[in-house]
């Protein structure tokens, strides 16, 4: 873990932290757009599983079994690239442009690197997973949608570092626009391809996961020009290649923790699914549409952890480490209060939730529709926790700690999460129920332990 370097102390530094309603403020001012363009970017995900889910059981039923590995080693890489978030944030905060820039740089080389190595994994679990397939799932819809969706990799671990510069120096606006021209590709894309629209030939699976991975690239393209002016990299000198090497360097040790934590978490929610699947199509369909539907609420605490990673990286950045503490926990006190609103509508209003994916008046979804409620009260249990996991895990990545978190997540996850979960599952004989307790027993263990080390570390720091 790195800390801010010593210095002076400052009227600035020493000053008290900002009242929690201004501190509530100036979260809400940069969460609004963050959370925008978290749910602009998961509607890409959301717009690919509705039109699948119109293309029939047995497409989503693939696609689930494929996005399980997918989404495995996509988050291994979009978890190395969120370090240039907080590196900008804390250049932006000192003053030091020439850090910003070379975050910037260094995150689109590190993103080019990443993907040189991840695209051919991908393109050899398209091989592999076929053959691993249960029975009920399509191999070659497998196959064909796991190439065509992975090659989107590359514009999306780039906008990843394109973003975390533009909203590390507090213009999160750019991206929420950005990312909802590509929605609005995607949503008219998506459909187009996938049935053929007009003169256009029926793509069907390949269809909805190519124009995916087309918005990926629309996405970047169009802010790459505004996160470099944002940076100054126009004003900034020339980078040597040691000095791009570096900052490569210190991105990865920055990045890896991260980028392991979310596997950790996404390994969980993945190897849940591929488990799902002994229980047959129907029951692995109903999964990854309750999954869809909390991921997309899910957008929101994830904007706001996002936001709070920025406001505590630019806050330690000038050297106000009281400051970074409350802006850690206004980012937790907010994160709770929308995610418990979020559990009551969940439990209120579940055919609302699943109409925007499957028609719940159509009796051929009945059973599906019987199954993903009942996951779906699950999740609602487990929604607060999930919230604060995740807010105290981008508050702790402000600070550039990213290793602790990545010891809870692997105890949380993989020995609390999926050891009780399957134990309940297929030893108690519960059923994919018992998988879904172990998802939220998992989560309980990571919410208490970020947020536990967010308290003692930032008060450690004083102020």
């Amino acid at each position: 873990m790195s800390t801010p370097p010593a210095s002076t102390p400052s009227v600035s530094t020493i000053a008290a932290p900002p009242s929690t309603s201004a501190e509530l403020r100036a979260l809400l001012r940069l969460a609004g757009p963050v959370v925008l363009s978290q749910f602009a970017a998961n509607a890409l995900a959301l717009i690919a599983t509705a039109v699948i889910g119109r293309l029939g059981e047995r497409e989503l039923a693939a696609a689930a079994y494929a996005n399980a590995s997918y989404y495995l080693i996509y988050m291994l890489a979009v978890g190395v690239m969120l370090s240039v978030a907080p590196r900008v944030a804390q250049a932006f905060g000192a003053g030091d442009r020439p850090g910003v820039v070379r975050a910037l740089r260094g995150g689109l080389l590190l993103a080019t690197l990443l993907t040189a190595v991840t695209l051919p994994v991908m393109w050899g679990l398209s091989l592999l997973l076929p053959r691993l397939a249960p029975a009920g799932v399509d191999a070659g819809l497998i196959a064909t949608y796991l190439r065509v969706y992975s090659l989107g990799m590359l514009p999306n671990l780039a906008f990843v570092a394109l973003r975390g510069t533009l909203e590390g120096t507090g213009r999160p606006q750019a991206v929420t626009l950005t990312a909802l021209a590509g929605v609005a590709w995607a949503t008219l894309a998506a459909p187009a391809l996938a049935f053929g629209w007009g003169p256009l030939p029926r793509l069907g699976l390949a269809g909805a996961a190519g124009a995916s991975a087309s918005a990926a690239w629309l996405m970047a393209a169009l802010l790459w020009k505004q996160a470099h002016e944002s940076a100054g990299a126009g004003q900034a000198a020339a980078l040597t290649s040691p000095q791009l090497r570096q900052e490569v360097g210190a991105l990865f040790r920055l990045g890896w923790p991260i980028g392991l934590t979310l596997g950790a978490e996404g390994g969980m929610f993945s190897v849940t699914t591929l488990l799902m699947a002994r229980f047959g199509p129907e029951v692995l369909a109903a999964h990854n549409v309750t999954m869809q539907a909390i991921t997309a609420l899910f957008m929101v605490p994830l904007g706001i952890a996002s936001a709070t990673g920025v406001r505590v990286g630019q806050e330690a950045g000038a050297g106000r480490q009281t400051h970074a503490r409350r802006a850690g926990l206004v980012g937790l006190g907010l994160s709770s209060a929308v995610m418990l609103g979020f559990a009551a509508f969940e439990l209120l209003a579940p055919r609302v939730v699943f109409s925007v994916f499957v028609n719940v008046n159509d009796p051929v979804n009945a059973g599906l529709l019987a199954t993903a409620t009942g996951f779906l009260g699950i999740a609602a249990l487990f929604q607060l926790l999930d919230g604060l996991q995740v807010t105290a895990n981008g508050a702790l990545r402000g600070l550039q700690d990213t290793r602790f978190p990545l010891v809870v997540s692997l105890l949380a996850y993989w020995v609390v999460g999926l050891g009780l979960g399957s134990w309940l599952a297929f030893g108690l004989h519960l059923g994919a129920r018992g998988l879904w307790f172990g998802l939220t027993a998992g989560l309980t263990c990571a919410a208490l332990g970020l947020v536990g080390r967010f308290l003692k570390l930032s008060g450690s720091r004083g102020g």
